[in-house]
């Protein structure tokens, strides 16, 4: 994708998150910072904070998940795997109710299978934190075929820049 492609996808994606969001009647929700190869959903996070939403942002420590809650004025650092991650009290995720998850994908497929970075961060992080589980990513993202294993968790949602997709409904 062109830088343009990509930032036109972008737009489109932090639309859905924020309109998936409001659907559900989501008060809280995890979201992302992206690495450079990610879908970029900043501009939902902004958007969901002004909007009044709890918005907490993922920070890693010795591979696990901890939280930070965000807010118009959080500061952020270059965390343990170069992702911008915020500056805060950091919250274990079985003590903060998480209504929505936004999950970077690398690669998915039908049924909510999702490739991510391999460490199995997130697959720990849905084991104590019970949410909606919503992977966001590129349509170029699809593929066919993913090799899942036992412990990774599936995706309840795919967001894409072609709309929102429940993930028994992606063929």
């Amino acid at each position: 994708m062109s830088g343009e492609e990509r930032a036109r996808a972008d737009g489109s994606i932090c639309e859905y998150v924020c309109a998936l969001s409001e659907s559900l009647g989501a008060q809280s929700v995890c979201i992302y910072s992206p690495l450079p190869d990610e879908a970029d959903v900043s501009g939902a996070a902004a958007r969901l904070i002004e909007s009044g939403v709890s918005v907490y942002m993922p920070v890693m420590r010795g591979g696990d998940i901890k939280l930070v809650k965000a807010g118009a004025k959080t500061k952020f650092r270059a965390g343990d795997y170069g992702i911008s991650e915020p500056v805060g009290e950091e919250l274990d995720p079985e003590a903060v109710r998480i209504d929505l998850c936004i999950t970077p994908l690398v690669a998915f497929t039908s049924g909510g299978g999702r490739v991510g970075r391999g460490k199995g961060c997130y697959d720990r992080f849905f084991a104590l934190c019970p949410c909606i589980k919503a992977g966001a990513a590129y349509a170029c993202r699809y593929v066919a075929d993913v090799q899942t294993q036992s412990h990774d968790v599936p995706m309840d949602i795919m967001i894409t820049e072609n709309g929102v997709i429940k993930a028994e409904d992606l063929k």
